[in-house]
């Protein structure tokens, strides 16, 4: 039986977490990436349910050496990496004269530099037939009021994967995903517009099913394509 193994960022909740658990169902060996310790071996313990295929790493995607670090672990415990799936994030809301230049830089090291040093770490040792996903949003597409910061990190992936997409060979396919709203925590930062929409939010789960779907369906879904959910 021939093992595939991904990578997936930020998978200690949200649309991580939920690909991570669908990835290791479909018999996936997974690695689960998180700046949180407790986060990353909650999403191990609940994947081992369904594969034993797991690590965790405690990883700060936006720093180079970690990055580089947490490539050489997949490598030495599964052989190969076959899948890198780029959804870590973070988002502030407010107006741009009111962000700081912390959170600016904290949203595109977290949202984009994140991208670009996972990538970067993982080509060398992507498989011929691999493939990149990268979390993008809606707000990748279009601007909205008071997330200045995000959607220019959104936009900036959507940039990234189209010129990536350009760069690689061998059957390699770097993709977005553009998901609308999700139900997941980041949301509730602003908890009266989140309880006001909350059921209209798309789940994780969806989320994760578009991902598994556009990894695994290589005649749907091609190089450099951008897919709205």
């Amino acid at each position: 039986m021939i093992m595939v193994t991904a990578i997936v960022t930020g998978s200690g909740r949200g649309i991580g977490r939920a690909t991570a658990l669908l990835l290791a169902k479909k018999g996936v060996n997974v690695v689960v990436c998180s700046r949180t310790k407790s986060e990353v071996d909650d999403t191990v313990d609940e994947t081992r349910k369904f594969h034993e295929g797991v690590l965790g790493v405690v990883c700060d995607v936006g720093v180079a050496s970690l990055v580089d670090s947490l490539a050489k672990k997949a490598v030495a415990r599964f052989g190969q990496i076959d899948i890198l799936v780029n959804n870590a994030g973070i988002f502030y809301i407010k107006k741009l004269v009111d962000t700081s230049e912390k959170e600016w830089d904290d949203t595109m090291n977290s949202n984009l530099k994140s991208a670009f040093l996972c990538s970067k770490a993982v080509l060398p040792h992507l498989t011929k037939t691999g493939t990149i996903i990268n979390v993008s949003s809606g707000a990748g597409k279009t601007g909205f009021e008071n997330l200045s910061a995000y959607c220019a990190s959104k936009f900036g992936m959507m940039g990234l994967t189209e010129s990536l997409s350009w760069e690689v060979q061998n059957g390699v396919r770097v993709m977005a995903i553009c998901p609308g709203e999700v139900d997941t925590r980041m949301q509730e930062s602003d908890p009266v517009y989140y309880r006001q929409n909350r059921s209209r939010m798309l789940k994780p789960e969806q989320v994760a099913e578009k991902i598994a779907e556009m990894i695994f369906d290589k005649r749907s879904y091609r190089n450099g394509q951008s897919v709205d959910i």
